[in-house]
């Protein structure tokens, strides 16, 4: 189900960035069209600025950086750097001028790394000079001075259904007075995300306008659980913020009564022993014929089974033992048993019995290999399997609460899925610039310590042929926690001289311009290679 509510949160995301560019009219005139965030929006967070002109851009930043202060509490941030895309898209990325409370004296290890986004509460000014962006004709943009203001998100705090047997009117309450709802891109899906209902245009809302009441077009009555998607400008409050994403779930309670069994239709299990029926929202369980199981064999036999009655439940065992592989066909009659005064009904499943050894997860290889290396940019941990990352009820990853440190300070890791089925990969002190994560390598002197305690991951243990011919794996072990802690140290490295002509190829100052030798003392890359020339 979540993967599927990721999928449809991507195909609406391209849906309404495609609509949007096809409603933008190219015209001859280079003008600025809009803004992200809005000159004087109220937004909840700022990851990076976007502008969006008529005409596509090319981007020069000035060598004064660009300053983003709040004028609240004089923070401020610069314009770390800037891509234009096609569409006529500049994206600027921000980053924290870090205050001296926050940068470590020398040789202290808990300087706090700077943050690349803007949630700190005030009201923030910016200039984008003119010159900085022209059109790729020549067209300058005269620049201007813009401001947004971080308040608190504006988000959803409670959502219900009005009453427990069905799902015909929703309340949903968020942190401030609502302005205007998008009903018609909201829709109640079922678990699975495979059929859904529209809500009616009518809103109500209450006295202080935080809770609104929306109403189904047809109402649910059907028990089982059911979702709503809640995305990003489905409200606007009345201080002009759209909410935050949110997804909620609704379930209908089956008050019927029903009865299970420990076996379902469709089961691969090691083992076959005795047949428990249990029943639900049943008071009363009257056992009416004991001999009424039958099961049939792998070979064509068949075996009979004997029923009792025990707490309220019916146990059922078997004539011989079920130890050959194959599939088992069970047969329940109908009125073997009565619930409530009520016969069942017969009913029938098939479960498969296939023994197996569970192959325990290891750790192959961490590359690079654990010592002293000159930069970390990428992490490739090897199993002896395939493996798959675990998510939480949140639809977090669990295996990305693995911490790369250097002292106390963390460095950020991301996942990139290039990885082959047993590996997983991590990209070291990666940024995202809108379109693909760009990888700065760790080069900074020190320790750097991976913990893979909290690597969680679902892995497969037996590969198989199924019914179809087609190869399968089985899985085995949900959640499983791989021990192991790797570290990595980066150590100045000291020359005294060094010259072309004593085999290096390659000499680049700190300004990367290239270099014939070696003359003074201070940092170089020789060969790819950081050095130090004392």
């Amino acid at each position: 189900m979540l993967m599927r509510k990721f999928t449809l949160f991507l195909m609406s995301m391209f849906f309404v960035l495609g609509t949007s560019v096809a409603q933008d009219e190219v015209t001859d005139k280079f003008e600025l069209i809009s803004m992200n965030p809005a000159d004087k929006a109220n937004v909840s967070v700022v990851d990076y600025l976007e502008m969006k002109f008529s005409k596509n851009v090319v981007i020069t930043l000035p060598e004064e950086n660009i300053i983003i202060k709040n004028n609240d509490t004089n923070e401020e941030y610069k314009i770390s750097g800037a891509t234009a895309y096609e569409g006529g898209y500049a994206i600027f990325r921000v980053e924290e001028i870090k205050s001296a409370s926050k940068v470590a004296q020398k040789g202290d290890d808990k300087e706090e790394p700077a943050k690349t986004f803007i949630n700190s509460r005030g009201t923030y000014t910016y200039t984008i000079p003119a010159g900085v962006i022209a059109s790729v004709d020549g067209d300058e943009f005269a620049g201007g001075t813009y401001t947004f203001t971080i308040v608190a998100p504006f988000e959803v705090v409670e959502a219900s259904s009005l009453n427990a047997d069905k799902i015909e009117k929703i309340q949903i309450t968020l942190n401030e007075p609502v302005a205007s709802v998008n009903v018609a891109n909201l829709q109640l899906w079922d678990y699975y995300y495979t059929t859904s209902v529209k809500f009616k245009d009518e809103v109500t809302y209450s006295d202080d306008k935080k809770t609104v009441t929306l109403e189904l077009q047809t109402a649910i009555t059907t028990p089982g659980t059911y979702c709503l998607d809640i995305y990003a400008g489905i409200f606007v409050s009345e201080s002009g913020m759209s909410n935050e994403d949110k997804s909620v779930e609704f379930s209908i309670a089956d008050t019927r009564p029903s009865f299970s069994t420990n076996l379902n239709n469709g089961d691969r299990v090691e083992e076959i022993s005795n047949l428990e029926i249990t029943f639900q929202n049943v008071e009363n369980v009257e056992l009416v014929d004991a001999t009424a199981v039958t099961v049939y064999m792998p070979g064509g036999g068949e075996a009979t089974g004997t029923a009792t009655k025990v707490d309220g439940k019916i146990v059922v065992t078997f004539d011989q033992n079920m130890t050959e592989e194959g599939e088992y066909t069970f047969v329940i009659s109908a009125g073997m048993f009565k619930m409530d005064g009520v016969e069942n009904e017969s009913f029938e499943f098939t479960v498969e019995l296939s023994k197996f050894e569970v192959l325990p997860l290891e750790i192959l290889s961490v590359t690079p290999e654990a010592g002293t290396i000159d930069r970390l940019e990428r992490i490739v941990i090897k199993f002896n399997q395939s493996v798959t990352l675990s998510y939480d009820e949140y639809w977090q990853m669990y295996s990305l609460q693995i911490k790369l440190m250097c002292g106390e300070q963390e460095i950020p890791l991301v996942n990139d899925y290039s990885n082959t089925p047993d590996e997983l990969v991590y990209l070291v002190n990666a940024e995202w610039d809108g379109n693909q994560y760009n990888v700065t390598p760790v080069t900074a002197v020190g320790t750097y310590t991976l913990d893979l305690s909290q690597i969680v991951v679902d892995y497969a243990a037996e590969s198989y042929v199924d019914e179809y011919g087609y190869p399968n794996t089985m899985w085995h072990m949900k959640n499983y926690s791989c021990e192991g802690t790797y570290s990595w140290t980066i150590a100045e490295t000291a020359i005294n001289g060094i010259n072309a002509e004593e085999g290096v190829q390659t000499i680049y100052d700190l300004t990367g311009r290239r270099v014939n030798a070696i003359t003074n003392a201070g940092i170089y890359i020789v060969n790819g290679k950081k050095v130090i020339v004392k």
